[in-house]
């Protein structure tokens, strides 16, 4: 569909050859969007994983074990566990489960249980998520001023001063069709 919107805007703005570029742009956008998604192991779904196994009542390593099988990313954490115990393995973890795995294993040094720090891990995660989402946001118009005034601009100029164009062409040359 945003095939055919691009291509019809840009035939109409351009022509054909405007109409393929505003196709190959679209595209190109939506690449770089699918780009940026998060992918499969993304740290809050290993938490939020990790938080339902260890709420249900296993151990931290059984539920990074059970967590290992369908996340990507906790496999290499598993595989430490089991050959230097769970808290130096996750406190030396490293990638970008890092921050979740030190957490755990603060909490398993001070006997603290799991739970809490899981949540506290998801809740610092959504705030961090936020703010870089509310600061990009306010990114946003000054990234939008140099398409608004090379694309909206000159057909705004173009549409209040088009008819008086005409109009002075037309008292000096008289009209044009005939």
């Amino acid at each position: 569909m945003r095939r055919l919107v691009a291509a019809g805007c840009g035939v109409v703005i351009a022509g054909p050859l405007g109409g393929a570029a505003a196709v190959a742009v679209v595209e190109a956008l939506a690449w770089a969007y699918r780009r940026r998604q998060p992918e499969a192991g993304d740290v809050v779904e290993v938490a939020a994983t990790l938080l339902v196994l260890v709420g249900a009542g296993l151990p931290v390593v059984s539920a990074l074990e059970q967590a290992a099988a369908h996340l990507p990313g906790v496999d290499e954490a598993v595989r430490r566990a089991r050959r230097l115990g769970s808290a130096p393995a996750l406190a030396s973890a490293r990638g970008p489960l890092a921050p979740l795995l030190r957490r755990l294993a603060d909490a398993a040094v001070s006997g603290s249980p799991p739970e809490p720090a899981l949540r506290g891990f998801i809740e610092a995660e959504r705030r961090r998520r936020h703010t870089e989402a509310v600061a990009r946001a306010r990114r946003l118009p000054v990234r939008l001023m140099v398409p608004m005034t090379l694309l909206v601009l000159p057909g705004f100029v173009l549409m209040v001063y088009g008819p008086m164009l005409i109009d002075i062409v037309t008292s000096l040359l008289g009209p044009l069709w005939n």
